[in-house]
């Protein structure tokens, strides 16, 4: 650089001459050039300053979004849940018989490689149970012919086969457990779907018939088949329901008791004729719609009659009557486990015969007993008897002031001479509780005692009679089913 007093020649960056002291100032020459632009981001840039505010912005953002989509991308692309789903997607849109296992031996690796992490196996093992869900879920579809309904199967099955042979049933892969289920779902579909094939190319109508009934409820061709059975059984299925309907027709007032009698035989009547012409009417919805509605009403009405008989304090007849309407539903159905679960409810609240109670005393010509006992075809599970003796017995029990209610039934025995007659009589504590009025053999008789024992601690209960027979007789009254309820 020179100077441009002096005309010395300085060192270059120079500020003030070296010999005269004077300011120096660049020339052009020594002036750094600008770096030439180059022309097409020249352009680019005067475009973008052309641009209104709102556009820069929108400009930035789609820059910013396009930046964020390419690293999302890379990042997916190296996710081992993402990979493991693209090899198991070429494995089975590759796979055929002797198909090599590259794809099987690369998702190994992947899980080697991330077994001490088991937040990102859990992430994988669940991308493969949805990844075969979806192949058992897609094999669930139409097909132009059993041939190619074949074909799928066997591709399907050999991958499942394959996979599980290869990971020998890993917890991360396919159990063996999962394995079977897949499968047997997959056999099942297939079963059912070939049953479809043979159905359509039958020429025979019940041959129709039975391959439809065998397609099960999940196929997707359940619906055609259903349709070709319920046709075809039309006429006895409205037969069945009309039959049904007619036992259950009692009006609107009829009993509970006679309400739950007529559903249980409403479910006895489906099960006898469940066949017409060999054919099994239970396989079609009509028919288990009829089943299931009779079974529900059954529950529904022995619930209703248990709280009835409860309500009458005749806790002691709600188990043979649960148990009678078990008996017509399955074992260990949910119904069946519904009454069991009513049953064992009430039997916490069952009442106590008074024949378990102390006897305190009695008198020759009475007795007691909790054996079950037959009168005139009708059976009683305990009972207190007293004989004509020709004058007044009886019986005493110790109740320890443990109850309220005392009730019974009094009965005639068979055979009794027309002349006799009696009178049954109850006292609490020596205080009169109950009079039957004179018993013979052919009167009137109230028969039902329901008398209150509240704080009661000796119950007598006393045959009045000046009847007696000409030589030994069982000429005797009863008082069955005699029950204490506190």
């Amino acid at each position: 650089m020179f100077c441009g007093k002096c005309g010395t020649k300085n060192e270059a960056g120079a500020k003030f001459c070296e010999k005269c002291g004077a300011k120096l100032e660049e020339t052009e020459k020594t002036k750094k050039q600008p770096k030439k632009e180059n022309k097409a981001i020249k352009n680019a840039k005067e475009k973008v300053q052309k641009l209104p505010k709102k556009a820069k912005i929108g400009l930035g953002i789609g820059i910013v979004i396009i930046i964020a989509a390419i690293i999302a991308l890379a990042i997916l692309l190296n996710n081992p849940v993402k990979k493991v789903e693209d090899y198991l997607t070429s494995y089975y849109n590759n796979y055929e018989e002797g198909y090599g296992n590259d794809e099987l031996i690369k998702i190994g690796d992947i899980l080697r490689s991330n077994k001490n992490d088991k937040d990102a196996l859990n992430s994988i093992s669940n991308q493969i149970s949805k990844t075969i869900n979806n192949w058992v879920k897609n094999f669930n579809k139409s097909y132009e012919d059993e041939e190619e309904l074949e074909e799928e199967f066997q591709k399907v099955y050999g991958v499942l086969k394959e996979i599980y042979s290869y990971f020998n049933g890993l917890e991360y892969v396919l159990t063996y457990e999962d394995y079977y289920a897949y499968y047997g779902e997959l056999y099942d579909l297939y079963n059912s779907k070939e049953n479809y094939f043979k159905a359509v190319d039958s020429e025979d109508d019940y041959e129709k018939y039975n391959y439809y009934s065998k397609v099960i409820e999940s196929d997707s061709y359940y619906k055609k088949a259903n349709e070709f059975v319920s046709n075809y059984l039309k006429e006895e299925l409205e037969e069945l329901k009309n039959g049904a309907e007619e036992l259950t027709n009692l009006g609107e007032n009829a009993t509970n008791e006679e309400m739950l009698n007529a559903y249980i035989a409403q479910v006895e009547y489906l099960e006898d004729n469940r066949y017409k012409n060999s054919v099994d009417l239970s396989t079609t919805e009509e028919y288990q719609k009829l089943y299931d509605n009779a079974v529900l009403k059954v529950v529904e009405y022995t619930k209703a009659y248990a709280s009835e008989l409860e309500t009458n304090l005749e806790t002691n007849n709600v188990m043979d009557m649960i148990d009678n309407s078990m008996e017509v539903l399955e074992y260990d159905s949910e119904e069946y486990k519904e009454l069991e679960e009513l049953k064992s409810s009430y039997e916490e609240k069952l009442p106590d015969s008074l024949v378990s109670k102390y006897l305190v005393s009695s008198t020759s010509g009475s007795n007691d007993s909790s054996y079950r006992i037959t009168i005139e075809d009708k059976e009683y599970d305990s009972y207190i008897s007293f004989s004509f003796e020709g004058e007044t017995v009886n019986r005493v029990y110790r109740l320890n002031n443990e109850y309220k209610t005392f009730k019974a039934t009094i009965v005639r025995g068979p055979d009794w001479d027309a002349d006799f007659k009696g009178e049954i009589v109850i006292y609490g504590d020596d205080k009169e509780l109950y009079r039957s009025g004179e018993i013979t053999k052919t009167g009137e008789l109230k028969s039902e005692i329901n008398i209150d024992v509240t704080d009661v601690d000796d119950l007598k209960i006393e045959f009045v009679t000046e009847s007696e027979p000409d030589g030994w007789s069982n000429f005797y009254i009863y008082l069955v089913e005699p029950y204490l309820y506190k």
